[in-house]
């Protein structure tokens, strides 16, 4: 399984967004607050790679609350879709470029 890293808590209650990758999965995760005290919830997003979430088709959206147990849970979440992009076959590089060039094309080869 690939590896991944999550900031602590207050990186997202100080309203920063956070883009990675755990193998051939990419995700980007948006905090949005309700509240004065740091209360909302985070938006996270997930495709496969290689290419930035601009040339890309997020392929999955869930959402967390922001609170430690919502972080726990997005670390799940991240590991269950790291599972799932990783273990498809290889892309050559030419579908790559095309799905780069066209995002909207099919999300899974199988």
């Amino acid at each position: 399984m690939a590896e991944f890293f999550l900031p602590v808590l207050s990186h997202f209650q100080n309203r920063n967004a956070w883009l990675s990758s755990a193998g051939r999965l990419r995700y980007r995760i948006v905090p949005t607050l309700t509240d004065e005290e740091g209360n909302g919830i985070l938006t996270a997003e997930g495709w496969e790679g290689p290419w930035a979430y601009e040339f890309s088709q997020v392929e999955e959206t869930a959402q967390f609350p922001l609170t430690p147990e919502g972080l726990e849970a997005l670390a799940e979440w991240i590991t269950i879709q790291s599972q799932a992009v990783n273990s498809r076959p290889e892309r050559s590089l030419e579908e790559n470029l095309a799905r780069r060039k066209d995002p909207e094309q099919a999300t899974e080869k199988t």
